[in-house]
């Protein structure tokens, strides 16, 4: 006969969920500032500024103190982002070219961390 495990599975202390969003709206007045200190791995900041008329949530994107553009964070996860009117972010994707502003960035929002309820 064989042997059950009573909790086969657990989650990792560190375990933290995390959503990929595309920057909408890049500023390019703000950005020819700091475009070439942008960096894969930055930290970037979010300020919520309110809902669109789906109900998703708005954020700012800053870095530095200069806006970069806007992200829409709703969906599945909305309800994560509800009670947080500041996240941090972390940029994984930067499409730019020579001598010219950034025409794509793409950021990882931590969502929450998980903790062991028993």
């Amino acid at each position: 006969m064989k042997k059950l495990l009573k909790n086969p599975f657990t989650i990792s202390p560190n375990f933290c969920l995390k959503a990929i969003a595309e920057v909408n709206e890049l500023i390019n007045y703000d950005m020819i500032y700091i475009y070439h200190q942008l960096c894969l791995g930055d930290e970037v900041d979010l300020k919520s500024v309110g809902t669109n008329l789906k109900g998703d949530i708005c954020y700012t994107v800053s870095f530095k103190g200069f806006t970069i553009g806007t992200v829409i964070l709703g969906g599945h996860f909305r309800s994560y982002y509800e009670s947080n009117p500041m996240l941090s972010a972390k940029i994984i994707t930067i499409q730019k070219e020579k001598f010219l502003p950034v025409r794509k960035l793409d950021i990882e929002v931590n969502l929450i961390q998980l903790k062991n309820v028993s």
